[in-house]
């Protein structure tokens, strides 16, 4: 038989049996997912939501992204994790409002989320891949899934996907805006044995990275020019814990299995690497590697067009929209087609360095439109995450794990109201929705973001 015979094969048509049917449907438990699912469930939705990790929370506790960015100018869901986070010792009780970075636990975040979770009232079916969109028309009125029964099918009055790759939208026919290469992806890895006063004194340290990529002991392309202890949080420091940020992996797209697969190989060589020239450095001197992140951090992705897109000007400009669902804070460089993270990993050059140095940086608040989690052409479908509809820029700008959450909040508690009143998200009343936000704590009434508060955030440093 011919190689081109065997590029296709005919699979039988079959009877799916359908597992059950619920108001709304989560495709994917991350940050947008676990907020999607709280809200939806807490304004009176039957929720599930299809994992297909056994955790809750997605980078954080599985990529070891510990740290929200500008999460303080984020209010309802996420300000309540950040909040529960304290008290149960995972983030810093002391640490002042308008900080850039709040460091977390991703250990004591699973708990956080999974109480959160659990008292909502919403439903968990993990270890379970979304494989297909089912529809009726133009509207998706569930999906397919596998896991250990089989394949199975799920019908819902409202399906927000949460995938992070846009899985449901782009077997559902969404269009997406135009392809990007997508930013590189990161592999953080947990370390003992840090001396916390000695790791303080910083002097020289990005040197040192650049001479050993320069001798070879690095490879040039595999590590950052520099490398940052996260998620410093009271249990981590009284642990002599540490989450290592250094290792990434260019021109690789999440939602192509080989190029998903060979980074994770890559990546965790790289963790393995690096720690004899960690070993090298003040503070670290007696680290051991704990773990690498079990799943590779990964920036962006697909991107859907939606009713509305949100673009740099909207952001620089600090422009508000009748339908916005949350307001964001927002202080970087008026640099046309500014990417904090390069897909060619050229962030940590001097040339990149000195035009971040020298660029004009903008302080605006701006708000998110409703629009941005509705594909076009499709109904009954909410997006969530990262994949929302905002332009290559904007989403830079718009895309840290406060955001998502804020994202899953507005689509979890949309998709509740759509279920209430018998319409479709897109029909929702946005006044009705936009009052109930703020009425769960989101940041949209006047004045609800007070930039006299924020910590100036040095973007170039060692």
């Amino acid at each position: 038989m011919t190689v081109e015979a065997l590029q296709w094969i005919d699979e039988p048509a079959c009877s799916v049996p359908v597992l059950c049917k619920v108001d709304v449907l989560v495709c994917g438990g991350g940050a947008a997912g676990v907020a999607a699912a709280v809200s939806a469930a807490r304004n009176g939705a039957d929720v599930l939501v299809v994992e297909r990790d056994t955790t809750l929370g997605g980078t954080g506790p599985r990529s070891f992204v510990t740290e929200y960015h500008q999460a303080f100018f984020t209010g309802g869901v996420m300000k309540e994790v950040i909040e529960r986070l304290r008290r149960a010792g995972g983030a810093d009780p002391a640490l002042e409002d308008g900080h850039f970075a709040v460091p977390f636990d991703p250990e004591i975040l699973k708990f956080v989320l999974w109480e959160m979770f659990e008292e909502s009232g919403a439903k968990l079916l993990a270890h379970s891949w979304v494989t297909d969109a089912i529809l009726d028309g133009n509207k998706v009125t569930g999906v397919v899934i596998e896991n250990k029964s089989g394949r199975q099918a799920i019908l819902a009055d409202a399906v927000i996907d949460c995938t992070g790759d846009a899985d449901v939208a782009a077997r559902a026919g969404a269009p997406m805006h135009d392809y990007n290469h997508p930013q590189p992806m990161v592999m953080l890895f947990q370390i003992g044995g840090v001396d916390y006063e000695k790791s303080q004194d910083r002097t020289g340290r990005s040197e040192r990275v650049k001479a050993a990529k320069a001798d070879g002991r690095l490879s040039q392309d595999l590590y950052l020019d520099n490398f940052s202890n996260f998620g410093i949080a009271p249990s981590t420091r009284e642990g002599e814990m540490g989450y290592i940020y250094a290792v990434r992996v260019l021109r690789r797209d999440p939602y192509d299995a080989d190029d998903l697969t060979d980074a994770e190989i890559q990546a965790r060589v790289g963790v393995r690497d690096f720690m004899p020239f960690l070993r090298t450095i003040a503070g670290f001197e007696n680290s051991f590697l704990i773990k690498a992140a079990p799943m590779i951090g990964v920036r962006d992705s697909r991107r859907i067009l939606g009713d509305e897109t949100l673009t740099r000007e909207d952001i620089l400009g600090g422009v508000f929209h009748p339908t916005d669902i949350f307001k964001r804070y927002h202080r970087l460089p008026d640099t046309m087609g500014f990417v904090r993270h390069p897909t060619d990993g050229s962030e940590a050059t001097p040339e990149f360095r000195e035009r971040l140095a020298n660029a004009k940086m903008v302080t605006s608040v701006f708000g998110v439109p409703y629009g941005c989690l509705l594909p076009q052409g499709l109904e009954n479908l909410l997006v969530a995450g990262k994949t929302v509809s905002m332009s290559y820029e904007a989403h830079s700008r718009c895309r840290q794990i406060p955001d998502c959450m804020a994202f899953g909040q507005a689509a979890g508690t949309a998709a509740a109201l759509a279920c209430r009143h018998g319409v479709t998200p897109r029909q929702v009343d946005i006044e009705a929705l936009q009052s109930l936000l703020i009425a769960q704590g989101q940041n949209l009434a006047d004045g609800a973001i007070d930039i006299s508060k924020a910590k100036v955030h040095n973007m170039v440093r060692d």
